[in-house]
């Protein structure tokens, strides 16, 4: 056999491994929304993803590893599954990121909550979240039009900035305030995000 053929068929072999693997990604996703990841076992998603649970532990030792690969698959992909980009945050499309997170929060409750629980009792829940966190206000941040990065404090202001979109979206999701206090919370923010990544 051929360098070249060796080489096509080792290229098929990949794009056919990542394609399960996603498959197992988007499935494990879909059922840990509906179910819960404590609820949900890997017969279950191998048998959504349209595949023998063999072919899951091929790829994944066991519930907790697949667990930890589809949320690295989740941070990968957050702009597909939001439709924002981090070019949105100091576009002046701040009002779409806030409703695609208001979106996600609303929808994805019970698991993000779950989550947030994991995050708290699981170090490598923890380690992967803070990894992803990190890894993703330095894209942002790097990704600054030069204008407002060299700003005074522009590191700091997107801290902030993330910091309370999330804790709005947290007060919306949980339904903590009433109605007409959270319109007021949405319009602040959205003032003071705006504010914060344009002044001097």
């Amino acid at each position: 056999m051929s360098t070249k053929k060796r080489i096509k068929d080792g290229e098929i072999v990949q794009d056919r491994a990542r394609m399960t693997r996603e498959k197992l990604f988007v499935s494990a996703l879909g059922l840990y929304i509906k179910k819960g990841y404590h609820n949900t076992t890997v017969d279950e998603i191998a048998e959504n993803a349209g595949l023998s649970t063999g072919i899951a532990y091929r790829y994944f030792k066991n519930k907790k590893e697949l667990l930890l690969a589809t949320l690295e698959y989740c941070f990968l992909h957050v702009g597909e599954l939001t439709g924002t980009s981090g070019d949105d945050l100091y576009e002046d499309d701040l009002e779409s990121v806030l409703s695609a997170f208001e979106k996600l929060h609303e929808e994805n409750r019970d698991f993000h909550e779950e989550l947030e629980g994991l995050r708290h009792s699981d170090e490598d829940v923890r380690k992967l979240y803070e990894g992803f966190a990190s890894k993703a206000l330095s894209e942002l941040y790097d990704n600054l039009p030069g204008d407002m990065k060299n700003k005074p404090h522009s590191w700091e202001k997107l801290h902030i900035s993330i910091g309370l979109m999330e804790n709005y979206c947290h007060a919306y999701m949980d339904h903590a305030l009433e109605k007409k206090e959270l319109s007021y919370m949405r319009k602040e923010v959205l003032k003071i995000v705006r504010r914060l990544m344009t002044e001097d």
